[in-house]
């Protein structure tokens, strides 16, 4: 993105949503979702898949394991002339009995070393000894198909021709279903359909002696051919060769295309796609895992990780089950180029790089510039050879910042260097680059720009100064922010609210504060009525209210000759107030003496100021609810009012709780609960059980009824 708005705020941003323009990458990788550069993360953090009494217990050799993608690993054990099956969660194992059993008949297998898992279910099994490609249906494992040449006699034999195989070894399968065989013992891959039909040919491999491969997507194959010591790589019909690999043994692709690569010494080797078409692959290191031996076969899942069998160097080669996190320790270092930045200013001196990035303690991130008038190819950069580069920074604090000291020049290229500290990475979120520089300097005479190399160093050390005045300013600009609740940040929502003395709920999601902040003015509006009574309820205590003024239940008519209260003629009973009254209420001990109300008053005197707030709650745990409810009555009710908290229990009863929509909620039965619920005939109910309700609807009862199930004898 290129601001050209004005002078001053000309500016490149390079991010996951505007782009981060790479042109050269060594060792990083964007995160997901987030889309920032970390660098490259290695595997290690190993475990045993199975504990080592039950690995001891289920398996003698394995030989080779794959996995289904649904949580299931199936493992060939070429001495028990077994398949197995490992419920990745739970960590149990299932012996597949039909398929099995040393033997040179169909369904049996005679030192087997390959295993692989079809999008059906349906499991393919490289019958080594046997020279036979065999698949079982999944479930009952009906054997369906057997790829492979036979005597006279129908016994297994090698062979050469289209689907015949001399010491078949490894065996994968891709998304369309084709099965992919290393016949070791001719030197080949061979591609076939699932249902056996017609073979596409794959390009000679010149192989001396392969003995694993892997599928990735877009038909990615990866061969190990250890008579030659290497790893070939074929996609979209290129042949490559993955460098840097010693004693290669097993190979995996992931869900991204990411290939990794176990080797003689307990060591996995990454590579990652990379952006240079040429090269197709980038060695991003290896990772150190907790063992010591070969790696003999590798399988990818999505959920856990890498799946690894070692032949353990320490444990006499004994071959165990592994588990490997795939991203482990980064890597020590990694950095990328950017592409050609260009100012369309001819001679621009560039200002400043502003870096947001996480930079944990012992890392470092390096900023080198370089600059020219021309623009150069990504080829001039790359070479290692290439000298125009200009440390700006190398700094270990977060966001780190600093002026470009590259000389003028229209365009711009970045070198960003990342550096480890063998367990952390730093991760850089966005960097933006300013254009061109303005320099405290134009505000002093002209005599201090007469000498070059001053001015130069006087540019550079105001610099210093205008970065910390520039990020006031930036803080100042944008100062309306922080008072928005849709664009304030959630850690400044509680000052926010401070601010409008608004009470706040400490266990309130984000949403809900910003909503509420946002309705603070309205909400004040509201304060001290009914309707903000019943909202505050609802927001501060989390249960629906109904706020009920008393005053609204007078029943105390009054009939006016005159038009006034002082003529008028009261209604209802005197025994209403007690007041004392000679002749007419004077029997000691049935009056009071009270001077409030007034007698011309009385009829507007009951209920005043007075309200009942009635809420839903259980019979079980009311008391915690009301103690809330009661908190945000007293905090927002006018302060000469008079609450009363009532509770609305789920239940209906005549002359206690029988106003519906008020006072009453038709529910189910709440059983008697000692302390809780324990008064019968008033907030409990003795019920009989379901059974004896069926019963009963039956018109039947498991209790004796003389006459009807019971004989008197």
């Amino acid at each position: 993105m290129n601001a050209t708005a004005s002078v001053s705020d000309r500016y490149w941003y390079l991010d996951q949503v505007a782009g981060w323009r790479i042109a050269i990458n060594r060792g990083l990788e964007l995160t997901k979702p987030d889309g920032n550069l970390i660098l490259d993360p290695l595997p290690g953090a190993s475990s045993l898949l199975l504990d080592d009494k039950q690995q001891a217990a289920e398996f003698t050799c394995p030989s080779a394991l794959t996995s289904d993608g649904c949580g299931n690993a199936f493992v060939l054990d070429a001495a028990l002339n077994l398949v197995k099956r490992i419920d990745l969660a739970r960590g149990s194992v299932a012996t597949l009995r039909a398929i099995g059993g040393k033997g040179t008949a169909p369904r049996q297998l005679w030192e087997p070393r390959g295993v692989a898992v079809l999008s059906s279910g349906a499991v393919i099994v490289s019958d080594t000894g046997n020279h036979h490609i065999k698949i079982f249906s999944p479930a009952g494992y009906a054997l369906l198909q057997d790829w492979g040449a036979n005597d006279m006699l129908r016994q297994p034999v090698p062979g050469q021709g289209s689907k015949m195989f001399r010491w078949p070894w490894a065996v994968a399968v891709d998304a369309r279903n084709f099965v992919y065989v290393v016949d070791r013992g001719n030197r080949r891959v061979q591609k076939i359909s699932a249902d056996g039909s017609p073979v596409s040919k794959i390009a000679d491999l010149a192989l001396v002696n392969p003995t694993r491969l892997a599928v990735g997507t877009g038909e990615a194959i990866a061969v190990v051919d250890v008579g030659t010591n290497t790893v070939i790589v074929i996609t979209s019909g290129i042949r490559r060769t993955l460098t840097g690999i010693d004693k290669p043994r097993s190979v995996a692709f992931d869900a991204d295309g990411k290939i990794y690569v176990g080797d003689g010494d307990g060591l996995i080797h990454i590579f990652v796609p990379d952006t240079d078409v040429s090269t197709g692959y980038r060695n991003a290191g290896a990772g150190m895992t907790a063992f010591d031996g070969e790696i003999v076969d590798l399988a990818w899942d999505s959920k856990f990780g890498l799946l690894a069998i070692v032949a353990e160097s320490d444990n006499g080669r004994r071959q165990r089950l592994w588990k490997i996190d795939p991203a482990g320790a980064p890597s020590g270092t990694g950095s990328f180029i950017t592409k050609t930045l260009d100012s369309k200013i001819p001679q621009c001196q560039w200002h400043r790089v502003l870096l947001n990035a996480d930079v944990p303690n012992g890392t470092s991130i390096q900023i080198d510039s370089f600059t020219n008038e021309i623009q150069l190819e990504d080829s001039a950069v790359k070479d290692p050879n290439f000298d125009g580069w200009k440390l700006c920074v190398r700094s270990g604090d977060e966001n780190p910042d600093c002026l470009v000291q590259s000389v003028p020049g229209r365009f711009l290229r970045l070198r960003l260097t990342l550096n480890s500290n063998g367990l952390d990475s730093p991760e850089l979120r966005s960097l933006k680059v300013f254009y061109p520089r303005a320099s405290y300097l134009q505000y002093l005479p002209a005599v201090y720009q007469e000498d070059e190399d001053s001015r130069s160093f006087l540019e550079r050390f105001l610099s210093i100064f205008q970065s910390e005045f520039d990020a006031i300013d930036y803080r100042i600009d944008r100062l309306w922010q922080l008072f928005n609740p849709d664009s304030t940040p959630e850690k400044n929502l509680p000052w926010l609210a401070a601010w409008l003395a608004l009470v706040v709920n400490p266990d309130w999601a984000e949403s809900k504060l910003r909503s509420m902040i946002k309705n603070a003015f309205q909400s004040y509006l509201l304060r001290g009525t009914v309707a903000g009574l019943e909202q505050a309820v609802q927001d501060y205590a989390g249960v629906p209210a109904s706020v009920v003024e008393h005053f609204r239940f007078r029943r105390l008519p009054l009939l006016s000759l005159t038009g006034s209260l002082d003529g008028g003629i009261r209604l209802w009973s005197p025994d209403f107030y007690k007041r004392l009254q000679l002749d007419s209420y004077s029997q000691i001990g049935s009056f009071q003496l009270i001077s409030q109300p007034e007698p011309r008053v009385e009829a507007l005197n009951w209920g005043a100021h007075q309200f009942t707030v009635f809420f839903p709650a259980s019979p079980y745990g009311s008391g915690e609810v009301a103690q809330q409810v009661t908190a945000v009555v007293e905090r927002e009710k006018p302060a000469h009012t008079q609450a009363t908290i009532c509770p609305v229990l789920p239940r209906f009863r005549v002359g206690v709780q029988a106003t519906v929509g008020t006072d009453t909620v038709v529910g189910g039965i709440s059983y008697l609960v000692l302390n809780r619920l324990s008064t019968l005939g008033y907030d409990s109910i003795l019920g009989c059980s379901e059974e004896e309700q069926r019963l009963r609807k039956l018109d039947l009862t498991p209790h004796p009824v003389v006459g009807r199930s019971s004989q008197l004898s």
